[in-house]
Formats: structure tokens, C-alpha cells, sequence
């Protein structure tokens, strides 16, 4: 028997199933739309032979973003755009707090390295892909086979179009791939960013939380060289003009109304199997919440009494807020809906599925590949601890990064031939410069010092502590400070002139200073963890493919692929949701509630154009159900999760009526498993996006941009 099935099976099973599933682009045809709701032709959305709404939708940095003029004018969230201004923001004109309006195109604040992907055209490459991959046995060699393939094609694809940007994107393991083509624009520009107190209304209280009162919407703007091609920032270039772009609709829905999102949703994890949710709820959904929740109160602490440091690190904290909250909210969830047995349940049921519509070797293959799976993750535990413990401690303590790249270079040079000292200097540099960047002293100690006493906490085998002691005989803090006043690797100005001047110098004074000791010690350790860890997740990786095939065999219809970035939609309906036994919340907020809670906690600041426009009784042009309010969020049961910040939420005419932002509390469980009962994600209302634009910012000239359904546009 095959256990390779064709795309085309999984076309003809998917079917109808409630609001479920993150549709790639191409199968659209094979969702229930109309029978939801649907009022415009799927061919309006997406036409392979013409112009569909699916090129209104862009992907913006690590966000979704959706063009609303013909002139390049993007809307995301305010997340998504509001670091844009940290360059521009000083403690006394902080652009972060107070938000930025261009009033002309010539005062457009440039994004540095913030770009835009439009897709232009894909195609399906399975059958090149997977030539003669059922002749290969190895797992391990089958994942190679299909890694070098899929950059064989890429590489090809890029030659032939040089001008886009190439991705060949796993649909379902070695089963289904397709082939992107995007084109990039590099310039893009900041057009308004809200005050902090309309696009963050509410900040880490809200986040994750229903009911939500926050105005996160921002808008950019897309540049193109006068040549009409992609082009970096220069001054004079040109809008960028999309094929076409959505039509705004200031008429607003109503309970149980029918909405579809088009976006780019990250990684979920439906088809993962038991011992995958075992691992991220036992190990690293707590260990990286509790982590970024000390790295945020530190980052706060120090702050205090460092205003630059405070507000070069907004963004970084708003980051790792978003992070935290997620996670906690899904250790609950994955908990509180008892994920891991459910999905061992399913696993024993897909066993006598299989029993009984296949054959006994069907069912004996199953469960030979499921006990391997399960004998690799038991290898993974002996030390996932020490392995997150490790990736944490390099990717945030630049002292370590500093000190580990010294070493390097020190080994490497005195290997180096005189005619390649003068690259390897310069890589170097360039290494330590990144690293120099970002680094703060007051910070990197106390992250060093916590991240060192737990590490000599770990009770696993081949731990930290044995090593420490080779180098460390005191408490790490006393040796942390010493090490701290005698390094001259704080010294950025130091280490440079050295590479300049006695390069050499660097394999002699590796014996003397601390933290390069530090790094030395630690780095053959790190190198073995990670090496065990990658080649586990590379066997579990190469078994995939049959797990999966016997999910699609066992599950049928009830099978939709996991997301992976690539352009994706999802419907569902405006509907509002019982969290806990006595509580409903109706899907709908305004501004009322934003002043109501104005004052209750630190993250509850009201902006004050806002109280006096109300106060005022200014409630319009747009119109509302209510002619006394302004309608702020609304809820909605649609299968999202992250990379779908930014995303359009469009009407049964395909006209947008909110932007995309969160997700509730509950539903962060849905990378794991979307839930009738728990999975709704929300969004801010067009009309006060309309209303925040006229109203406070003065931005009319932006709202003459758009095209308005029932409201003052063209």
C-alpha cells in the first residue's frame, strides 16, 4: 500500500466543518463559503487568470497589511508599525508616546528595515519535488532529499525571475509543495502611527483579553523607483500602485454576521503529535513565560532611572509582553482542555481507525512509526531544559555573544594565511559591532547573574554546575562583579583598536579575562546540547510525513492542513463567547467603554482628544447603530493566529469592515486547536479608524485616499 496521498485527495475531503480552518489560497473553491455566507464570487477573491482581492493583501515585516488606496497606502496594526518611530523618538519628542501624522507625502518618516511582500503568482511543484522520493527508505535521508530539492527549484526560479523574491513552501510533508513568488518593496514609509494611548489603549492588561477597547490600526505608505521597479528608500521615488485595493465599508455588521480574513497566519501545530504538546506544556510554554516576565520587570526596573535605555527598549518590551501573555494563555488553555490526553486519546482512536477500513499492515506501520516518534521526544527531555536554558543565555546576554566571538576569531587567526587576515578581521568586526549594538552593561550583568544561579539549579544530568566550578570557586555574583570591573571587553573602542593593531594579542588575553573564560568553558557543552537536540528534531521531522498520512487516512474530512505562513483564509461569523459558567460577552465594544475604564489601572489612559470629542458629543461623519457612541472592536469566531496581525476582516461583499488584531485569552490555544467555544479573535471597527482619522488626527486628506461604502467617501 501507498502511504504517500495525493493533494488532490485532500481537496475532495475537505468539505463542510463549522468555521474551522486556515484555507491556502489555491483550495478556497473547496470551503463552504456560499453556504456561510458568502455574497461575491470566489473568483473575486482569488482568480488565477485575472486580478482577485488576494492581491490587496500584503505581508508587512511579521505582519499582514492590506493596500486601501491606489496609491500604495497600507493598514496594519499599530503594533506591527509603531517601532518604526523608535529611531525617530527622544525623551523629549517622543514620537512612541504621542504617535506621528504626515500631513504630505514629502514628511513620510522612512521604516528602516521594515519591507513588503506582495505575492504575485505561485505554482505547484510536487511532482519535481517528490521525483523519486518514494524509492528512498532512511527517514533522515527522505528529509534531505526533499530540503535539497525544494532549494534546487528556488535557486532555479530565482535565476529565471531575479526580481522576486523566491520561496518554495512545505503544504503538507512529502506530500504537497508550492512555489511563491513575491515581490518586495523595500521603501516603506510611515504615514500616521496613533498616540500610544489610542493604538495601545489598555496595554498588557487588555492584551490576549475581551472586552478590548484599543484603536490598533496604523498606516504606511509603499514607495517604487520612477522605473517602476522595487527600490531602497530614495527620496524620489514613487507611490507604489497596487493592482488593486480594498474597498472600506463604514456600515458595520451585526451579530451572527458572516466575515472571511485573508492573511499570512504563522506555524500551528494541529498534526503534531502527543508528545510534541507534552513538551511545550511541561517545558517551554512556563519556562519562557516566567522568563519574559522577569526580562520585562528588569527592563522596567532599570529603566527608571535610564530614560534612553527605557525608550530604546519599548519596542523589545512590548515584544516580549506579547510572548509572555500568549504563552500563559495557552499553558491554561492546553491545561484547562487537557490537550495532551486528548490528543494520546486520538492517537489510539486513529489505531482502530485503521483497523478497521485498511489492513493489519496498515495498522502495524502506524504504530511502529508513532513508537519511534515517541522514543525520540523521550530522548529529547534528558535535556530540553538545559537546551532552552542554553538558546536564552546566547540570544539575549550580548557579554557572552561577545565573548564567544572572540574566541572564535582567537582560534581562527592563528590558522588564517596572511592574504585571509584582513576578511576574517573584518567578519569579526562586523559580528561584534551587532553585538555591541545592543548591548548595556547594568542590564547584561543582572540577566547573566539570574540566568547563572539558574542554571547551577538544574537538576538534569551533564549540567552546569560541574563546568562553572572548573573556572567559578566563589558565589557567581562576587566573581560577576570582579569580572565586570576587570574586563576590558566593555570596552568596545579597546577591542576594536586591538583587531586594528595586535589582532595576535586576542589568543593571549582569552587566558586572562573572565567572561571570555566564561565562554570558552561553556561553549563545547552548548555545542554538544544543540547538536543532540537538532538531530532529534531532524529524525521526528523526517518521520512526519507517514504520521501525517495516517491522520489523512484516519481523520478524512476533518483534515486541513497547519498553517505556515504562507497567504491563508479563514471565515467565520460575528459571535460573541461564555469563557466560564455566568459570563457572556456580547461582540461588540465602543468608546464609551474606553472612558469608562479610564482612570482603573497604569495601562488605562484615555486619550484627551478623545474624552473631549465625546464630551462634545462628536460621534460622527461616520455612521453608527448608535448615533450616540462610536464603535470600537468586535468579535468574531474566524481561525487566526499569529502573522495574522494586520489582517483584513472583509464582509460578505468582500469590503473591509476591521482590522485584525488579537486574539482572546483562550483562543491563543488555537496554534494547537481551534475551539467553537473558546477560538475568537478580534478586530478594530473601520468606522473608528474613519472616526480617529477625521476627528483627532486631522488626516482627511487620508480618508479622501479610500473608497467608503456608506460612509463620506467617493
Amino acid at each position: 500500500m501507498k502511504y504517500i496521498l495525493s493533494f488532490a485527495f485532500l481537496l475532495a475531503v475537505i468539505t463542510s466543518r463549522a468555521d474551522e480552518g486556515m484555507f491556502p489560497i489555491n483550495m478556497i473553491k473547496k470551503a463552504p463559503l456560499a453556504k456561510a455566507g458568502l455574497k461575491v464570487s470566489t473568483d473575486e477573491i482569488y482568480n488565477p487568470n485575472g486580478t482577485g482581492l488576494m492581491q490587496a493583501v500584503v505581508q508587512i515585516g511579521g505582519c499582514t497589511g492590506s493596500f486601501i488606496s491606489g496609491q500604495g497606502l497600507i493598514i496594519t496594526n499599530h503594533h506591527c508599525a509603531f517601532g518604526g518611530l523608535e529611531p525617530y523618538s527622544t525623551p523629549q519628542n517622543n514620537l512612541l508616546e504621542k504617535g506621528f501624522l504626515s500631513t504630505d507625502s514629502g514628511i513620510e518618516l522612512p521604516m528602516k528595515g521594515l519591507t513588503v511582500r506582495i505575492l504575485t503568482s505561485f505554482l505547484d511543484v510536487s511532482d519535481k519535488i517528490l521525483a523519486g522520493y518514494d524509492t528512498i527508505k532512511s527517514p533522515i535521508k527522505k528529509k534531505k532529499f526533499l530540503e535539497a530539492a525544494r532549494e534546487l527549484i528556488r535557486k532555479t526560479e530565482s535565476i529565471k525571475y531575479p526580481e522576486l523574491q523566491i520561496e518554495v513552501s512545505e503544504m503538507l510533508p512529502g506530500k504537497s509543495y508550492m512555489l511563491f513568488r513575491y515581490m518586495l518593496l523595500k521603501d516603506i514609509r510611515i504615514v500616521y502611527i496613533p498616540a500610544r494611548n489610542i493604538g495601545e489603549f489598555g496595554g498588557e492588561s487588555d492584551n490576549w483579553v475581551w472586552p478590548r477597547h484599543t484603536g490598533d490600526f496604523s498606516l504606511v505608505r509603499a514607495y517604487i523607483g520612477k522605473d517602476g521597479k522595487s527600490s531602497e528608500y530614495k527620496k524620489d521615488n514613487v507611490p507604489y500602485q497596487p493592482k488593486i485595493y480594498f474597498n472600506v465599508s463604514a456600515n458595520g455588521l451585526k451579530d451572527d454576521d458572516f466575515v472571511f480574513i485573508l492573511g499570512y497566519p504563522g506555524r500551528t501545530f494541529r498534526h503534531q503529535p502527543a508528545e510534541f504538546m507534552n513538551l511545550h506544556e511541561q517545558y517551554q510554554l512556563p519556562y519562557i513565560s516566567e522568563l519574559y516576565e522577569w526580562e520585562i520587570n528588569t527592563i522596567k526596573k532599570l529603566g527608571k532611572t535610564d530614560p534612553n535605555f527605557m525608550l530604546r527598549n519599548e519596542p523589545k518590551i512590548k515584544q516580549l509582553a506579547n510572548v509572555m501573555k500568549n504563552y500563559q494563555g495557552k499553558l491554561k488553555a492546553v491545561r484547562k482542555l487537557e490537550q495532551y490526553k486528548i490528543r494520546k486519546e486520538e492517537e489510539s482512536k486513529i489505531a482502530s481507525i485503521l483497523f478497521q477500513n485498511t489492513n493489519p499492515q496498515t495498522t502495524q506501520k502506524y504504530k511502529e512509526t508513532l513508537a519511534k516518534i515517541n522514543g525520540l521526544y523521550a530522548k529529547t527531555y534528558t535535556n530540553y531544559p538545559k537546551y532552552m536554558w542554553y538558546n536564552q543565555l546566547y540570544s539575549e546576554c550580548d557579554m557572552l555573544g561577545i565573548a564567544k566571538n572572540i574566541n572564535d576569531f582567537a582560534r581562527q587567526y592563528l590558522l588564517v594565511d596572511e592574504k585571509g587576515e584582513a576578511k576574517l578581521i573584518e567578519k569579526y568586526k562586523q559580528l561584534l559591532r551587532a553585538d555591541y549594538k545592543t548591548f548595556y552593561a547594568e542590564y547584561d550583568l543582572v540577566f547573566l547573574n539570574k540566568m547563572m544561579e539558574d542554571g547551577m539549579l538544574m537538576k538534569d544530568a551533564n549540567t552546569i554546575p560541574s563546568l562553572l566550578t572548573l573556572t567559578i570557586k566563589k558565589p557567581f555574583a562576587k566573581w560577576l562583579e570582579k569580572t565586570y570591573t576587570d574586563s576590558r571587553l566593555l570596552d568596545s573602542t579597546y577591542v576594536f583598536d586591538l583587531m586594528d593593531e595586535n589582532p595576535y594579542k586576542f589568543t593571549k588575553i582569552k587566558k586572562k579575562d573572565g567572561f571570555l573564560k566564561l565562554a570558552e568553558i561553556l561553549q563545547p557543552d552548548f555545542y554538544v546540547t544543540d547538536s543532540f537536540q537538532t538531530a532529534m528534531r531532524t529524525q521526528l521531522d523526517a518521520l512526519m510525513p507517514e504520521y501525517v498520512d495516517f491522520r489523512m487516512m484516519a481523520l478524512g474530512q476533518q483534515f486541513i492542513p497547519d498553517a505556515n505562513r504562507t497567504l491563508r483564509l479563514t471565515y467565520g461569523h460575528i459571535r460573541g463567547y461564555q469563557p466560564y459558567d455566568g459570563t457572556f460577552y456580547q461582540p461588540f465594544t465602543t468608546v464609551r467603554g474606553m472612558i469608562e475604564k479610564d482612570g482603573l489601572e497604569a495601562d488605562y489612559v484615555t486619550n484627551n482628544m478623545i474624552k473631549e470629542l465625546i464630551k462634545a458629543g462628536r460621534y460622527g461623519p461616520f455612521p453608527t447603530k448608535d448615533k450616540n457612541d462610536v464603535p470600537l472592536c468586535l468579535l468574531y469566531n474566524t481561525d487566526t493566529t499569529g502573522g495574522n496581525s494586520g489582517s483584513p476582516v472583509l464582509n460578505d461583499q468582500g469590503q473591509l469592515i476591521a482590522i485584525n488584531f488579537d486574539r482572546c485569552y483562550e483562543a491563543t490555544v488555537n496554534d494547537y486547536n481551534w475551539s467553537e467555544n473558546y477560538s475568537r479573535s478580534i478586530g478594530v471597527d473601520m468606522r473608528f479608524v474613519l472616526w480617529t482619522l477625521h476627528n483627532v488626527a486631522k488626516g482627511d486628506n487620508l480618508i479622501k485616499e479610500m473608497y467608503i461604502e456608506g460612509g463620506n467617501g467617493k
